[in-house]
């Protein structure tokens, strides 16, 4: 498999906004989606890997690593009109229906790699996501965290914006 190069001009830096993640989940029949991050500063994916360092009897270092749980959280998340996930999430927790936590679909897309029409995104099923608190002060927020199933499927989008169409590579 081909690396594919960045899109982005020698030595320019990649702008936060250009790594997207974006939930999915089915009210009925219809596909939902919403952009997460609206009005969140400071939003990474932790990948938490599970590592063990082990030492052998003439002093070599060994490291494997076994598997990655990767996390991403938006605090804030704020509670805003329109937001699809955020009624949701709130349905949720009033309802205290947990087992529907995790029945999202969450896409990340790298929009620093690939050109327009055709950006390199991640499908991941199966991905939880949580609200950890409800409140604050001047504004309601509930930070969520969502958490990746490590069950991908590699492919592209081809637009950046909630009505995109995912094609899975080949």
């Amino acid at each position: 498999m081909a690396v594919s190069p960045f899109n982005l001009a020698d030595g320019q830096r990649a702008e936060r906004k250009l790594l997207i993640t974006v939930a999915e989940w089915t009210e009925g029949s219809t596909q939902v989606r919403e952009l997460l991050g609206r009005r969140t500063e400071d939003s990474s994916i932790d990948y938490n890997p599970d590592i063990e360092t082990t030492t052998d009897i003439l002093g070599n270092n060994y490291t494997d690593m076994n598997r990655t749980q990767p996390q991403q959280d938006f605090d804030p998340y704020t509670i805003l009109g329109g937001s699809k996930l955020g009624a949701k999430l709130n349905d949720i927790r009033r309802r205290n229906a947990l087992s529907e936590l995790n029945q999202f679909t969450v896409y990340i897309i790298t929009a620093f790699v690939g050109t327009s029409g055709s950006y390199e995104a991640e499908k991941h099923v199966d991905c939880t996501i949580t609200y950890n608190s409800i409140g604050g002060d001047s504004t309601v927020n509930m930070p969520i965290s969502v958490y990746f199933s490590n069950k991908i499927t590699l492919g592209t989008v081809d637009k950046l914006a909630d009505d995109f169409t995912f094609t899975e590579a080949s």
